[in-house]
C-alpha cells in the first residue's frame, strides 16, 4: 500500500471541451467558401487559422489544467503493485499500461500514479488526436493477447466511468478473450 494518498482528478474548468465554432456568415471564409473551384484553398488557410486560434485559447488550456493535475501526484516506484486500489496482478498491469499511454499522450515525463476514481475522459481525452484508447489497445492485445472493442471504449467515454469501471472492462474483454477491435 503507498503511504501516499492523492485525489482523483477534477473536471477542469471548461468540460466537455467545445467543438470549433463554425464561420461567422460575414467573414471572409464563408464568403471565400463560395466561390467555385478556387475558394477551398483560402477557406482551409482561413479554416486552419481560426483552428489554431481555438486550439490555443480553448484546448490547450484544458489539457493544461489536466497535465498539472497529474504531474502534481506524487512520484511512487511501483505504484500499481503497492496501491491498495488494484487488487490483482491483472489489473495493476492494466493499470500500468493505461499509465504509460497517459503519459504518452499528454507529454509527461513519468507515468503518473492513476486513481481508481479517475474519470475516464479526462485520462483519455487530448486536443489533437486522442490516441490514448488505441495505445492501451494495442497493449492489451500485446500483453494479454485480447482486443478491447470500440463499442465497449465508447460506452465508457459517453457514460463518464471511472478508471475503476474501465480496468474492470478490460479485465472482462481478458477473461472473455474477446476478439473484435
Amino acid at each position: 500500500m503507498t503511504a501516499v494518498e492523492y485525489e482523483p482528478l477534477v473536471y477542469p474548468s471548461v468540460w466537455p471541451p467545445p467543438a470549433l465554432p463554425p464561420p461567422v456568415p460575414e467573414s471572409w471564409e464563408a464568403r471565400f467558401k463560395r466561390i467555385p473551384i478556387l475558394g477551398w484553398f483560402p477557406v482551409f488557410l482561413l479554416r486552419y487559422l481560426r483552428w489554431q486560434k481555438h486550439y490555443s485559447e480553448v484546448l490547450e488550456p484544458i489539457a493544461f489544467e489536466i497535465t498539472e493535475q497529474l504531474e502534481a501526484r506524487p512520484t511512487v516506484a511501483g505504484w500499481s503493485n503497492r496501491s491498495r486500489w488494484f487488487s490483482t496482478a491483472r489489473h495493476q498491469k492494466i493499470a500500468e499500461i493505461i499509465s504509460d499511454a497517459v503519459a504518452l499522450e499528454k507529454f509527461l515525463v513519468d507515468s503518473p500514479p492513476l486513481h481508481p476514481e479517475d474519470p475516464f475522459p479526462l485520462l483519455f481525452w487530448g486536443p489533437l488526436d486522442d490516441l490514448t484508447p488505441l495505445i492501451v489497445g494495442v497493449e492489451i492485445q500485446k500483453e494479454f493477447e485480447a482486443s478491447l472493442t470500440s463499442e465497449g471504449v465508447l460506452r465508457a467515454w459517453e457514460e463518464n466511468w471511472t478508471l475503476r469501471e474501465f480496468i474492470d472492462y478490460c479485465d472482462q474483454c481478458i477473461s472473455q478473450g474477446t476478439a473484435e477491435t
